[in-house]
């Protein structure tokens, strides 16, 4: 009976730290060499139009937390954001998610751990940084640390709701 209950509480005292793990930040250049391992991939959560028309780095695939509505004016939430991810990405690869400055790729990178995606990352700063003193983003970020981006529009990076088939982005990246 002693051999059960410590059974328990140890199984117990190991699980708990992994179901509370929490997501760590870590810095542009440390996604970025991250991203030369296998099975590791950057998912640019922003809007579609903030990975068109501000730039995105040049490996990463969109898909967007939110959406940007012009009939409401405001972002709305992706109810299909999990879905998408799933569809692209296998649970035991990886994630980088990155966004403008740090807030929703967080609270992506819970959504895909919550979801059974065990190696979830969040850049701190994201794509264009932190406000300086005059307002501009020109504070850290991935851009401002001259690390790749681009504005060329990818076809199997751009996002299409649905479309993806799993394993698509496991393609050998060039």
């Amino acid at each position: 009976m002693k051999k059960i209950v410590l059974i328990i509480t140890l199984s117990i005292v190991v699980t708990i730290p992994l179901l509370s793990q929490t997501i760590k930040e870590i810095s542009p250049e440390e996604g970025y060499q991250m991203l030369k391992q296998p099975s590791t991939y950057l998912v640019d959560v922003r809007s579609i139009a903030e990975y068109v028309f501000v730039g995105h780095p040049e490996m990463a695939s969109n898909t967007p937390l939110l959406f940007w509505s012009e009939m409401e004016q405001k972002l709305t939430p992706n109810k299909n954001f999990i879905q998408d991810i799933s569809s692209k990405f296998e649970e035991k690869d990886v994630l980088i998610f990155i966004c403008r400055s740090g807030g929703r790729s967080m609270g992506a990178a819970n959504l895909a751990y919550k979801a059974g995606f065990l190696h979830v990352f969040s850049i701190k700063a994201g794509f264009e940084g932190e406000k300086d003193e005059k307002g501009y983003r020109t504070v850290d970020g991935w851009k401002n640390r001259n690390l790749p981006y681009t504005y060329q529009l990818k076809k199997e990076l751009v996002y299409h709701p649905q479309k993806s088939s799993k394993g698509s982005m496991n393609k050998k990246r060039g």
